[in-house]
């Protein structure tokens, strides 16, 4: 009798075909960083403590907040009276848009931005108070833009550190099998140190907005069998919206926004609550 031939799939092909079990997608400024934020309010010229940007933005429709992709350390060695629009003279492709209150183009904020009477001496004010209060950690400078007023109307200054016990989290979420992954509208410059929480840096996606996390999401979505999201900000509601389980930590702010908070499947207090609420819904 003939043998029988058998047909093998090789190797490779059959593992492409697989779906992994788990990734989880984590926000960082909020989520994996405590941060500390200041604001000054251009036209009054006064510095604003601990402020929760997100209220700032979504004071009235037409704000966004817009964050050079620049070392805010470059600040210092500018001239302080220099518009911001000469800081950002030939690299305004840098300008991104992280989150705003209504649609928000870049272009928009690139013109806003060029055309403003604000000054790179109110983007220092703010990083210096920041670096004063964390020295030694992450550090951005931003703005807010209104688009009624076609100016810059808030200078934004943010430091971070990771919030206590982060390094066991991720150390669980490997236990766990989990595959975690970064969505940040921050740069990559700002987001390299991650890998000093053993954060495998070709999973980090910097420079994402809204969207864009929720295409983050929706790419994974095919390759894995659950993909849960993990934010603090309006800028992750539509990844919250579109992952397979979407978890909204308030440990940096306590008055999350009713549209994230119908957004999420979960809320947590503590970032320490994620590998056991995985564990216990896998």
């Amino acid at each position: 009798m003939a043998r029988q031939k058998i047909h093998l799939i090789p190797l490779s092909t059959h593992k492409a075909k697989m779906k992994r079990d788990l990734a989880v997608v984590m926000d960082v400024a909020g989520t994996i960083l405590r941060m500390y934020r200041v604001a000054k309010d251009i036209e009054k010229g006064i510095i604003l403590e601990r402020v929760v940007t997100w209220q700032l933005i979504m004071e009235k429709r037409g704000r966004a907040l817009v964050v050079p992709q620049i070392d805010p350390d470059e600040l210092l060695s500018s001239q302080a009276d220099d518009t911001l629009g000469t800081l950002l003279s030939g690299r305004e492709d840098m300008l991104e848009v992280s989150c705003s209150s209504s649609p928000f183009s870049k272009e928009i904020a690139i013109r806003i931005v060029g055309r403003s009477r604000v000054t790179i001496r109110d983007l220092m004010d703010v990083h210096l108070r920041v670096k004063a209060k964390c020295p030694d950690n992450y550090h951005t400078a931003g703005m807010i833009v209104d688009e009624d007023r076609q100016e810059v109307v808030f200078a934004v200054g943010t430091g971070g550190a990771p919030f206590p016990g982060m390094k066991d989290v991720l150390i669980d979420l490997d236990h766990l099998g989990a595959d975690v992954y970064v969505a940040s509208g921050d740069s990559m410059r700002s987001l390299s140190h991650l890998a000093d929480l053993g954060i495998d840096l070709s999973r980090v996606h910097p420079v994402s907005s809204p969207s864009r996390k929720r295409e983050i999401i929706e790419d994974l979505k095919s390759r894995y069998l659950r993909v849960v999201m993990v934010g603090d900000g309006l800028n992750d509601l539509y990844a919250l919206e579109a992952a397979d389980l979407g978890i909204l930590t308030v440990q940096q702010d306590t008055r999350p926004s009713p549209n994230l908070l119908s957004a999420a499947d979960q809320i947590i207090n503590n970032i320490l609550e994620l590998p056991k609420i995985l564990a216990k819904d896998g």
